[in-house]
């Protein structure tokens, strides 16, 4: 997103979060599963909910860790209880 529309945004909400809207409402889709009292979906294809595959953004969340806000890993440790990935669980890089 360039830098006009971020302050446009800022400007009608300061509290509006950095990142994208996909992993937003992705963890909002999450958080509604748990809080219905299914477990968390940890492999893809566990749960697909309107179109979301929550057991790949869980996923992704573990093993991107790394590359979220100190505020979205928060969100993801304390709301969702989701863990970073042990390095033993990260795929490792392929090799030629």
């Amino acid at each position: 997103m360039d830098e006009g529309r971020i302050e446009q945004l800022e400007d009608i909400d300061p509290a509006c979060p950095a990142w994208p809207v996909e992993w937003q409402r992705a963890f909002h889709l999450v958080r509604l599963h748990l809080d219905a009292g299914h477990a968390l979906p940890t492999s893809p294809g566990d749960v697909v909910r309107q179109a979301e595959d929550l057991g790949r953004w869980v996923r992704s969340v573990r093993y991107g860790w790394d590359n979220l806000t100190t505020v979205q890993q928060w969100m993801c440790e304390q709301i969702l209880g989701i863990e970073p990935a042990a390095e033993d669980e990260k795929r490792q890089p392929r090799r030629t």
